[in-house]
């Protein structure tokens, strides 16, 4: 963003003259004095008090008036300076106004304040709006804002507003008021909307010592900016936070620390976390509690957590002693935007940065401390040595044992913010399906009967699929959307290089696409709409007069169509993208610009989401990890925690053979099945021999099998009792407290009883054995068997297409996935994914 983009606070102390006005209307303004008084504008607006911009008693016949933080009160500006100002905020990201309205009766203080924004066009107005959308659901707080068009009855109220107080400036012969309220009608007269904002009291966050100290306050902050950074992740805004691993600069403004946000702007917030968290699916929640669980595990029961009790300890009263603090002060994100298209060689970096650090976030203390201290200007976390961090002195306050409390209290903000992303990530899928659809639809209108033939177009579709190249150059403007077409990005920019992808499929188009009306347009075409370059389409149809009546009526039974297909769909949800609020003339350049954007912010949380199906290996000794395949396949995790080679139990399993890293680790594969009467006891010795391999050459193994529980355990406990003398009952202590989800199945336990008694004449623990319990589909109801692996062996046989044979917790969520996007429905009470959690869940306790 540039320098002088949109900040509700600044350091300077800009003074001006009063002005008060009178109202034309039936309401009657109250001067605030007879006189015109120098006072300042900061202090005017640090002493006016929160306004309700949503609030149905909110009325621009109140205005007493504008202010804008290029003028001061001297009145020695050169006529081409004052000419200038307004050109020069708008071509540096937006003009900004202050404005200040008078509170009614006596009540203290007298004046409330709003802000006023102006973007360089329509769709980047749009774009801040719906920043603030996805802050909402992802729990950060923002200021209100809403989206007020030119062609809504509010539009001419400001406008009456601000002749009344350019008429009481002209009156009291103030020339700075004059021209604000001027500049302010000029840009009405230019614009087609305005971004309207709650004036935020406070300051910037790296410049407020209270959010750092005590303890307490370093918890709010560190979870407020766990939350901020996966926002910053998903609509890739490298203007706020500075972190040289993603390459993002950073600009402290843009987060604020404010202990007189408004109730209004707290309640909100509040109810846009139940929203979010109304709308997961319990089987999606119960699911992130079991993955993040098991990391939780495998850190907290750590050699070096478990000698620290007493942080452990301290964290509960922490947690609580923050809650009780929130409420004193809150951390406030501005200029949230979403850009249209991010540039090709951003993303490629993206998507090499992200997996790495979101990983680690997850999987690594140390490695969350280091990017906090980063984030936080150092007030937070700890330097560390990893690549790219700067082990400058660190300016933090607190103690060691504090930032272990604040590191914990950012990562668990992170992971309820992934928990939420993950929540709506299937509504942005329904979104934009429903988007490409229509969009279809709306080219096939405009293109039937056209001469030119499917031979002459460029064969390439411009419903771009995420993870695609392309670019659009938007030549300047002075002023903000001159004129209709002018105003969306689609009809200045051209697609250079696109993907056809698979988006032809019945599965991938909006249920609109299925509708009688819409069926008589794709019958016999379903390769023209893909055909077509959506932005030279548009900007032709833009451009040529609409004179066929037969095309106005079809475009109008379109946006119908989209009203109940999208807009409704919006509604239901509880999503307010700031998109569609205008007239009717400009909605499909509407669904167009928005439909871009979420191609990038889907493609952004797939990655996020997928490089969370992660966890940490449990370190059973120095050099031995357990895990299960989620731990093999976390590549970052593995190599920051020194393991270099693998041990596989299940290289049978399906997919396993593509997830392994030859080029990092050295593997050793094994195949075996989690049955009974699988005879394990074959691989104790040589499994104990690679182990003892690598202790000698100084490296770190991990074993693994698919779910980290039967074959995996079987193998260390053997080990433990083959290599170092342990006992059976005491290798199982062990294993159990760093890793408590381990349990080998009935036969396996058979085989480590025996081995235990020949090791050292006999049995030193009891086995209880668990009572088999028939396994259900979760999509046909089928008893299937009494092993996981006859329901695996299943899901591959009868249901391929949902499942590739796996029923870790890693893959409950593809499944619950693809069986919504399918539509699959067996009716009762609980949704298949939901039966399939409860099938399994013995499977995955910990």
């Amino acid at each position: 963003m540039p320098s002088r983009s949109f900040s509700l606070f600044s350091a300077a102390d800009f003074s001006e003259q009063v002005v008060t006005a009178e109202s034309v209307g039936k309401e009657e303004i109250p001067l605030a004095c007879s006189q015109t008084t120098e006072i300042s504008l900061w202090e005017r607006l640090g002493n006016a008090s929160a306004l309700d911009i949503e609030s149905p008693d909110f009325s621009w016949n109140m205005l007493s008036s504008l202010h804008h933080t290029e003028h001061s009160s001297s009145s020695e500006h050169s006529e081409d300076e004052m000419s200038k100002a307004l050109e020069v905020t708008v071509n540096s990201g937006g003009v900004v106004f202050f404005a200040l309205f008078s509170s009614s009766g006596n009540v203290l203080p007298n004046e409330s304040a709003a802000v006023i924004k102006f973007s360089s066009s329509k769709m980047s107005t749009q774009a801040e709006r719906l920043g603030f959308e996805f802050a909402r659901m992802l729990g950060v707080q923002t200021p209100q804002a809403r989206v007020i068009h030119n062609s809504s009855l509010e539009w001419q109220e400001i406008r009456c507003a601000a002749e009344n107080a350019r008429s009481v400036a002209v009156s009291n012969n103030d020339e700075v008021g004059e021209m604000m309220c001027s500049e302010l009608l000029e840009a009405l007269e230019l614009s087609r909307c305005l971004l309207l904002m709650s004036y935020i009291h406070g300051s910037p966050l790296l410049e407020n010592s209270k959010a750092f100290c005590p303890r307490e306050a370093a918890c709010v902050t560190a979870s407020s900016l766990g939350r901020v950074l996966m926002l910053d992740l998903i609509l890739r805004n490298e203007d706020r936070l500075p972190c040289r691993q993603l390459g993002w600069r950073g600009n402290p403004a843009n987060l604020m620390i404010s202990d007189k946000y408004s109730t209004l702007g707290a309640d909100k917030l509040d109810d846009s976390k139940c929203t979010t968290e109304s709308s997961n699916p319990p089987v999606t929640q119960l699911l992130h509690t079991e993955k993040r669980t098991n990391s939780a595990h495998a850190t907290i029961n750590s050699p070096e957590l478990v000698s620290m009790p007493s942080k452990l300890d301290a964290l509960k009263s922490v947690r609580e002693n923050a809650e009780s603090l929130n409420g004193t002060f809150h951390i406030v994100a501005i200029d949230t935007g979403v850009p249209r298209r991010p540039p090709a060689g951003r993303r490629v970096k993206d998507h090499e940065r992200y997996p790495k650090v979101v990983q680690l976030i997850l999987n690594n203390s140390d490695y969350s401390s280091n990017i906090l201290y980063e984030i936080s200007g150092g007030k937070l976390g700890i330097p560390g040595h990893v690549e790219g961090i700067t082990s400058t002195d660190s300016c933090c306050s607190i103690s060691d044992e504090d930032n272990y409390a604040v590191v914990h209290e950012f990562r668990g903000a992170f992971r309820a913010a992934l928990r939420d992303l993950e929540g709506f990530h299937l509504f942005l899928l329904q979104l934009y399906q429903k988007l490409d659809g229509v969009l279809r639809v709306f080219l096939t209108i405009i293109t039937k009967g056209s001469e030119e033939s499917d031979n002459n177009d460029v064969i390439v579709s411009d419903f771009l699929s995420p993870g695609t190249n392309y670019s659009s150059p938007c030549p300047p403007s002075k002023y903000p959307n001159n004129e209709l077409h002018n105003d969306s990005e689609i009809l200045k920019s051209t697609t250079k290089s696109t993907s056809a992808g698979s988006r032809g499929s019945s599965d991938s188009v909006s249920p609109l696409s299925r509708d009688s009306w819409s069926n008589k347009y794709f019958k016999g075409s379903a390769e023209g709409p893909r055909s077509l370059r959506m932005t030279m389409k548009l900007r032709d149809f833009y451009k040529s007069p609409k004179v066929d009546p037969e095309l106005l009526k079809e475009i109008e039974q379109w946006n119908e169509v989209l009203k109940s297909d999208v807009i409704k769909f919006c509604q239901e949800k509880n999503f307010h993208s700031g998109f569609f609020d205008g007239n009717e003339n400009n909605m499909v350049a509407d669904a167009y610009e928005l439909k871009v954007r979420l191609e990038h912010i889907i493609e952004r949380i797939a990655l996020v989401c997928d490089t969370a199906n992660t966890e940490r290996p449990s370190v059973v000794i120095n050099n031995l990890f357990i895990g299960g395949a989620l731990a093999a396949r976390s590549m970052y995790t593995l190599q920051h925690l020194g393991i270099t080679h693998i041990l596989c139990l299940c290289s049978n399993e399906i997919g396993q053979s593509d997830s392994q890293f030859p080029d990092l680790f050295e593997y050793k594969n094994f195949s075996i099945s989690d049955d009974d009467d699988a005879n394990i006891s074959d691989l104790f010795e040589e499994a104990s021999v690679f182990i003892d391999h690598v202790d000698h050459v100084g490296g770190k193994v991990l074993v693994h099998c698919f779910e980290g529980k039967s074959r995996s355990a079987t193998i260390v406990l053997s080990y433990l009792m083959l290599r170092k003398g342990f006992t059976l009952v005491k290798a199982w202590n062990l294993l159990k407290k760093v890793h408590r989800r381990a349990q080998p199945n009935d036969g396996f336990a058979k085989a480590l009883l025996a081995l235990d008694r020949k090791l050292h004449g006999k049995v030193s623990m009891d086995w209880q054995q668990k009572r088999p319990e028939m396994k259900v589909c979760p999509i046909c109801n089928k008893n299937v068997g009494l092993s996981t692996s006859s329901l695996k062996l299943h899901l591959q046989k009868a249901h391929k297409r949902l499942s590739a044979g796996s029923v870790d917790s890693a893959m409950i969520l593809e499944i619950q996935k693809s069986i919504q996007s399918l539509r699959v429905s067996r009716g009762g009470s609980l949704s298949p994914s939901q039966k399939l959690n409860k099938a399994l869940a013995d499977e995955h306790s910990f």
